[in-house]
Order: C-alpha cells, then sequence, then structure tokens
C-alpha cells in the first residue's frame, strides 16, 4: 500500500460535511484535540493530539468539493491529504486520500498506524456528525508499544522492536504472536490499542507471546505517551 484511501457516505448535506473539515472548532470535534485551519490557499494548518504538534498548509480549495493540505512537521512531514465532497441521495460522500510520505522505509513504518489512525478518527467523524455528540475516543492519550506489528490472520505478529520501549523491555522479537497484554487476549492492532489508552506512562504489563513453537510469558514498562500512527 503507499497510500491510505477512506470513502464513505454521511447522513448529513455537503455543506455540513466541509463545516466539519474547514473549521477548526468543528475539526477539534473529532480529530485533533485542538486544530486550527485557515481554509484558504496557503492558510495554517495546525493541530496537536496528546504528545505531538504538526502544522500544515492549505494547498487546494473548491469549496464543498475539494480541500487539499500538507503536514510540514511531526511524524507524516511533507504528507498530502486531499478531502473531496459528493452530494448522494440524502447525505455526502467524503473520499479521503493520504499520500506522500517520502521514501518507502519510511512509509512503511508509519502505514499500518496512519491507516487505523485514520479508521478511528471516521468513525468518532461520523459519530459527531449523525449524533451532535463528539465521542472523543480517538483523541484519548495511547502509551506507545514499542514495536511495528501487522493483522495477520493467526493475530498480531511482531515486525520490528524498537529501543527502550515495552517491547523491548519485554525482550520481545521480530515473528513473535502476541497472545495476552496485561491479561487481555488480543487478536488485533486495534484491540492492542484500546488497551495502550487505559494505562499511563511506567505501567508493567505482562505479555505472553508465542515463539518458535513456544509459549512466553515476559513483562515490560510503558515508556511514555504517543498519538496513533506515530
Amino acid at each position: 500500500m503507499t497510500k491510505i484511501e477512506k470513502t464513505f457516505t454521511v447522513a448529513v448535506p455537503v455543506g455540513r460535511a466541509w463545516e466539519v473539515f474547514t473549521d477548526g472548532a468543528e475539526r477539534s470535534k473529532w480529530e485533533a484535540v485542538e486544530y486550527e485551519i485557515d481554509p484558504t490557499p496557503g492558510g495554517r494548518v495546525r493541530w496537536t493530539l496528546p504528545g505531538i504538534e504538526a502544522v500544515g498548509r492549505v494547498e487546494e480549495v473548491v469549496a464543498e468539493k475539494l480541500l487539499r493540505t500538507t503536514e510540514g512537521s511531526g511524524p507524516h512531514a511533507n504528507s498530502e491529504i486531499t478531502v473531496t465532497f459528493e452530494s448522494v441521495g440524502g447525505g455526502t460522500r467524503i473520499s479521503i486520500t493520504h499520500a506522500g510520505f517520502g521514501d518507502a522505509a519510511d512509509w512503511d513504518e508509519w502505514i499500518e498506524g496512519t491507516n487505523l489512525g485514520w479508521s478511528q478518527a471516521i468513525a468518532d467523524l461520523i459519530v459527531y456528525l449523525e449524533t451532535g455528540v463528539p465521542a472523543r475516543r480517538f483523541t484519548t492519550a495511547m502509551q506507545p508499544p514499542g514495536m511495528r506489528m501487522a493483522d495477520t490472520p493467526a493475530g498480531v505478529v511482531v515486525e520490528r522492536v524498537e529501543p527502550a520501549g515495552l517491547a523491548s523491555r519485554a525482550g520481545l522479537e521480530p515473528g513473535d504472536i502476541l497472545l495476552t497484554v496485561g491479561g487481555a487476549p488480543i487478536y488485533s492492532i486495534a484491540e492492542l490499542w484500546v488497551l495502550l489508552r487505559e494505562h499511563s506512562q511506567g505501567t508493567r504489563l505482562a505479555i505472553d507471546y508465542i515463539r518458535n513453537g513456544e509459549r512466553h510469558t515476559a513483562t515490560g514498562t510503558l515508556a511514555g505517551v504517543t498519538w496513533p500512527g506515530s
């Protein structure tokens, strides 16, 4: 996958869908703790999530049809986000494309987390548009797992371990299959994200995993706050 593409329909007119992307106060209700945007070409974009701040620029605007922005800092520096809006029977079809992450190695680092992050943010957007209630699930602080992972039919498989994080402190290695974390069964990265939002930095968590056909148990310590996709 070289880019993320999300298309979904919301039961609101195009004008309302456009507003929640181009009004900072509205966008803060579903995508960030704080979101600022000047929806004119060359306008500044700034957003925050727990543990991170990013800035960018508005590149192209076609009112109620297209919004294209780039990010100039943070883990997705220089990436491009294009959002299109189309009126469909009784609602609006929204398409989001996130691309331009630089070289393949850097893209490979962030693709899984960014893809899942967009899915969760979109779920909060739909809740907000269709009920008027900010869910604020996506913006909840999350502790870093300290590893890159992949969802497989067998469950979550470790692909790479970062230094000084939960995975490293537990002695995990690439190829390990996660079974439980903190006593909770883990079948997907999304489930692990939920767990990591329930604990604070310094919490020790037991991890059950399979390596080379044998079950192991180890303990690691959460290292600090991060955000989905970082």
